[in-house]
């Protein structure tokens, strides 16, 4: 890393830890504000002498707004000791020539020092067909693992290939994932438009859904260059899959230096509630010596992002999925259905494991 790299990678946690101390000794005063107040009305009602009752109110209120103001934003970045974005296992269907490069990329990225990446190609043959169906397809699918093989080789890592053949390739995936004992799992997905019951379609869906590790799904157009991380949108909901999704998107800043921006888009009663959340992925990057810039839109979600991925030239939209029930036909809600359908560059979608 360079000299100039690692002194602001050094200035920006001084300045994270500076900003997180200065917090924490607000939060401590409003908290002792509010006992002393507290204390004071105390004395009131034992002595039965009124004169304290204006400072203990004082103090009471005063106390109450600092640690509305600081507790929230210091809870919030309590997390930041979350497991990190590496992976030890990570499983990386491989279908389709177009993505080979941006997969093996995303992979490789997120996959820890002496850890396992297995790259396969799942045949699905058709009921009324016999397995040795499979046969004919096997070479194609060697093609397509072994030049998947030469980007995992040209990072120095040197992957597993393994071609199966499965009636169900969702449930082979899944089955291999569990088998590998996989933490990641890495897919790519053409899908631009929305039919009824699924976004990226049937195998990338299910897999989205059951899968037993995390999940990131490379939603790309044909017409977009291969995956860039020198401008990065993250729009945020304070959630975990959404945390997640910043946490990636930081980790791919140390590796590029690019901009990482987290966007909050509410109305404006949500203000305050954005603001804690955008104030909380500034400490938590900068605690990682890393920096974000913050936004705070107000007007319709989707709408916002788009416009801003955009204007702004953002070269990839890292979103997380919704945390909604399993038991929806969808994964991903109907803000992320539209930022993928919608977005003018690649997104990553990001599911971390339950």
């Amino acid at each position: 890393m360079p000299e100039a790299s690692l002194v602001r990678k050094k200035g920006l946690v001084r300045q994270g830890r500076v900003a997180l101390s200065i917090m924490a000794a607000d939060a401590l005063l409003a908290t002792a504000l509010l006992l002393l107040g507290l204390y004071m009305l105390w004395l009131t009602f034992i002595n039965r002498s009124f004169m304290l009752i204006l400072p203990a109110v004082l103090f009471i209120s005063i106390g109450v707004l600092k640690m509305a103001k600081t507790w929230p934003v210091l809870l919030a970045t309590g997390n930041a000791g979350e497991p990190g974005v590496l992976h030890k296992s990570v499983l990386v269907p491989v279908s389709r020539p177009e993505t080979t490069k941006s997969l093996v990329e995303i992979a490789c990225n997120l996959l820890e020092k002496g850890g396992t990446l297995r790259l396969i190609n799942v045949i699905e043959v058709p009921q009324q067909l016999p397995y040795e169906y499979a046969e004919t397809r096997k070479e194609k699918a060697r093609e397509l693992l072994m030049e998947a093989s030469k980007h995992c080789e040209s990072r120095g890592v040197r992957p597993k290939l393994e071609i199966v053949a499965a009636r169900d390739t969702p449930r082979a995936i899944l089955d291999l994932a569990d088998r590998y004992k996989a933490d990641l799992i890495v897919m790519g997905s053409s899908q631009r438009t929305v039919p009824e019951k699924v976004l990226f379609g049937n195998v990338v869906d299910r897999v989205l859904r059951e899968a037993p590790c995390e999940v990131v799904i490379f939603s790309y157009a044909k017409a977009l260059p291969p995956i860039r991380y020198d401008k990065i949108l993250v729009p945020t909901s304070g959630y975990k899959h959404a945390q997640r999704a910043l946490n990636i998107a930081l980790h791919f800043q140390r590796m590029s230096g690019g901009l990482v921006t987290s966007l909050f888009v509410g109305s404006d009663a949500d203000a305050e509630k954005g603001n804690i959340i955008l104030k909380k992925a500034k400490l938590h990057a900068e605690r990682l010596g890393s920096s974000v810039e913050t936004l705070f839109k107000t007007g319709g979600v989707v709408d916002n992002i788009v416009d801003v991925a955009r204007s702004g030239g953002y070269s990839l939209i890292i979103i997380g999925a919704t945390e909604r029930p399993s038991y929806y036909t969808f994964l991903l809600g109907s803000t992320a259905d539209e930022i993928v359908t919608r977005a003018p560059c690649n997104v990553l979608v990001v599911r971390t494991h339950k």
